[in-house]
């Protein structure tokens, strides 16, 4: 029996971590690559999500569904932000970014199908020093049910896009880098100079 898709949405903005797999696709099991991406959000923001999975539940399951989802028995895409996967598997410590008052939600997108990622123009594609951990931005993001026979039965998210609207402080890796820090204009007579501060 096909499985059941909310169709594209619009998430509300999101602070982005492991920004890295919208660029490359990774593998958990060495046979299956996907792209990418976790996005936290407050606390606000989880009825707008509550609502996409219900849908796809009823329209899977029918009221069953809701019924075996809020015991428990299908699997809740949203995450605790200071919750058992917000911390790191060999550490233990909290990734930056995550904690009380957050939760937070994995998308992906299969290897042939790489999510669009943009900045300040919808018609050019941003890189990855524009598009990093920690910056705030939006999604563009799907809903759909899921079986398998080892897994059983949840709700995942799809990925088809994410847009930076704006900076924030970097999670970890390389932080973006900003000439304004370290260059300083000079008048040069009829152009400017950059030099260093």
């Amino acid at each position: 029996m096909a499985q059941a898709n909310s169709g594209e949405f619009l998430t509300p903005e999101a602070t982005l971590a492991f920004s890295d797999g919208l660029f490359e696709a990774r593998s958990q099991d060495g046979i299956k690559f996907t792209y990418g991406c976790t996005l936290i959000f407050p606390e606000k923001d989880r009825a707008f999500f509550q609502d996409k999975i219900r849908d796809v539940l009823g329209k899977k399951w029918g009221d069953k569904g809701q019924r075996d989802f809020d015991k428990g028995i299908i699997k809740n895409p949203i995450l605790a932000g200071d919750g058992p996967q917000a911390h790191s598997k060999s550490t233990g410590e909290l990734w930056a970014g995550f904690g009380p008052g957050k939760f937070f939600i994995r998308a992906n997108a299969n290897q042939d199908a790489q999510p669009r990622i943009f900045w300040k123009s919808r018609h050019v594609d941003a890189t990855k020093e524009e598009v990093y951990s920690g910056c705030v931005g939006v999604g563009v993001l799907n809903a759909y049910t899921w079986e398998n026979p080892s897994g059983g039965r949840g709700v995942s998210f799809g990925i088809r896009a994410f847009r930076k609207t704006g900076e924030g402080e970097s999670l970890g890796g390389r932080a973006p880098f900003n000439p304004d820090k370290w260059f300083v204009d000079l008048d040069g007579g009829d152009e400017k100079i950059d030099v260093f501060s």
